[in-house]
């Protein structure tokens, strides 16, 4: 005679996981601070420019004694805090 096997009741499995679903919903979300001076590894970008642009960017760096890369990082951050990034 075959056995026949049962499952153990799965009520409690659900309310586990709806306990758990709820607690993950109502959790305030938590924002990172992020650091100016951290070390720049987390990703690289390559920006393809036309001779227009980079002439742009090579007179702008001249002009104020900065390289390419912290001429663009200088204007990233140029146009963040002044509410351009919002």
């Amino acid at each position: 005679m075959v056995k026949r096997r049962e499952r153990p009741a799965q009520t409690a499995d659900a309310d586990k996981i709806e306990a758990f679903a709820a607690q993950a919903e109502s959790a305030p979300e938590q924002k990172t601070i992020l650091s100016k001076d951290a070390k720049r590894d987390f990703k690289a970008i390559r920006v393809p420019f036309n001779e227009y642009e980079f002439t742009q960017l090579e007179t702008l760096c001249e002009k104020t004694q900065r390289s390419k890369l912290n001429m663009i990082r200088h204007a990233l951050s140029f146009y963040a805090e002044n509410g351009f990034g919002e």
